[in-house]
Parts: structure tokens; sequence; C-alpha cells
């Protein structure tokens, strides 16, 4: 009855997305370089197997002796599984579903699992004493998970497989813009530029002065830095530098402008933190003004052409 209740309580959870898949634990950086996983998307609802899939392995990986209960509410033949060691050994850091492959339509997913683990230190075989440091490492997984997208069950139908990190091979997408030109104080994009972000991200100022009329855009808040600096801009490939001298300058009319834009952003502890957006810029009355930032950058794919700007940010 517990274990039923534990799992339609997933279920309920999963229903808006993964979102618990997105924690970190982990203070120190990795020692190790890690491999990139190949995201891929597929079409349908995933939220719900993926997020699934996402907890089953933290709890999979946090096992141990005794959490054969904990386990059922994922993979209900988990309560024969003998479990060795004491749980909670291996911390779980961040986790996500990198790949979901539906194999039966609404009912039956193939889920790839990539967690970021801190396991615990290796034994020396020698002298059964510790000879190393806790290691963090990139791992993956795969379930098969089992699921009614109609509000019925979901399980999982076997324990995970560990696999090899996934690898891609889809065409390299490319940025559609021109060559990052360094910011210079003297050109009124940066002017507009750098004025807008330290509004938007730490405060300083009134946002609504630098974005259009009747673009919805509120600043970040709390405000997470304490002073933003823009470092780097390109525009997209149409834009021509007339002058030669590495400035986008004032805007003749109403053109709008794609760019890219690399900033440093100050923390409170006065760390600098890079940032890159997206983001159009518009002429009105010789002034450039923000008119949105944009989801993603514009790019290009090999025999495409450079795709649509997405919406604007809200």
């Amino acid at each position: 009855m517990a274990t039923n209740v534990v799992r339609r309580l997933a279920w309920v959870l999963l229903i808006s997305g993964p979102l618990l898949g997105g924690w970190a634990i982990f203070s120190q950086p990795a020692t190790n370089t890690l491999p990139a996983p190949a995201v891929q998307s597929s079409s349908g609802d995933t939220a719900g197997p993926g997020g699934f899939a996402e907890m089953y392995v933290a709890a999979f990986l946090r096992s141990g002796e005794g959490a054969q209960g904990e386990l059922a509410a994922f993979y209900p033949r988990a309560e024969d599984l003998e479990l060795d060691g004491k749980p909670d050994a291996v911390q779980v850091g961040q986790i996500a579903a990198v790949r979901v492959k539906e194999v039966a339509p609404g009912r039956y997913w193939s889920v790839t699992v990539a967690a970021r683990v801190l396991e615990p230190a290796a034994k020396n075989t020698a002298n059964s004493t510790a000879s190393e440091q806790p290691l963090i490492r990139m791992r993956f997984f795969q379930v098969p998970v089992e699921a009614d997208l109609d509000g019925g069950p979901i399980a999982a139908l076997a324990l995970p497989a560990e696999i090899s990190a996934p690898t891609g091979s889809a065409p390299k997408a490319e940025l559609a813009y021109g060559a990052q030109l360094p910011a210079q104080a003297s050109d009124p994009a940066v002017d507009t530029l750098s004025q807008f972000f330290d509004a938007y991200l730490s405060g300083s100022g009134e946002l609504g002065r630098y974005i259009t009329p009747g673009t919805r855009l509120s600043p970040v808040r709390p405000a997470p830095y304490r002073s933003a600096t823009v470092t780097q801009v390109a525009v997209e490939n149409s834009f021509q530098d007339r002058d030669g001298d590495g400035r986008i300058g004032a805007p003749a009319g109403r053109e709008r402008l794609r760019l890219m834009v690399d900033i440093k952003a100050a923390r409170p502890d006065g760390i600098a933190r890079p940032l890159s957006y997206a983001l159009t810029l518009a002429g009105r009355d010789g002034r450039w003004e923000v008119a949105s930032l944009n989801d993603t950058p514009q790019i290009t794919l090999p025999d495409l052409p450079a795709a649509p700007s997405n919406s604007p940010a809200q």
C-alpha cells in the first residue's frame, strides 16, 4: 500500500516535468575531464518518463542495505533484491534525463540518465585503508519505463543498466554572427547594453529607460550581481561595419540588429562570472534600445538557412 502511494505521488510530481533533477550539492570542482553527453530530444510528452527515470536512478545510486522499499516505489521487483552497503554512501548531485526514446507510442520509453555523483574513497586492497579522496564522476544509466500518460501507473521494468557516455553525430551548428568585437565605451550600442545589463542584473537604474516601448521585461530579482560589464559583442552576419572602427554606432532609423553579447557580472562577493546573451537592439529617435532577450542565439546548420529569431524572453 505504501509503495503504491509513493509511486502515485511520484507520478503527480512529474506531470509538470522533471524539475527535481536540477539540484547540486557539490562545492568542489571535478578533478577529471567529463565527457559531454549528447542530448537528444524526441517527440511527444517525455516529461513524465524522463523525470521518473531521474528519480529512480537517484534512489538506485543512494540505495544500500534496507533500501528495498524505496526502490520498489519505482521498480516493484526491488522488494526481493539483496542490497549491500550503507545507504547514501554515494551522494547524488546533478541528475538529468539526456535522452528519451519512445519505444511504444504513449506507453513505453527507454530513458538515458546522466548523474554527477560523489563516490566514496577507494580502499587500498593491501591494508583496507582509504588511499584516495572521494571522487566526483559522471555516470550514465539506461532505464526502461512503462507509463500511461493519461494518468495511469508508471513504473520501471528493470534495474538501471550502466552504460558508456552517449555520443552524437548530428551536424554542428554555428552561430550566425560576425566576429566578436571588444566592447568600446564610445559605441552608442555598447553604452545602451552596459546600462541595460546593470539595471537588469544588479538593479542599478530603471530598466524601462533601455527597452523599447511595449517590451515586457523585468529585472532579475533579487539582484544576483552588484554590477555588469559588457566585454564583447558580435552582430548578425548581415551587419556591415561601414566605418571600419569595430563599432556598431548610432542607428540611422528604426532598424533592428541581432547580437550576441558577452558580459562579466560581479557577484556580491566581488567574483566576476562570464555570461552570454542573445538579444535584439532596435533603433528609435537616434538611440538604441533593447527590443528583446531572445530564447536562443541565431544559428546556421549545414545545408540550412539561418534560423529565425525565437520569441523574446518575458
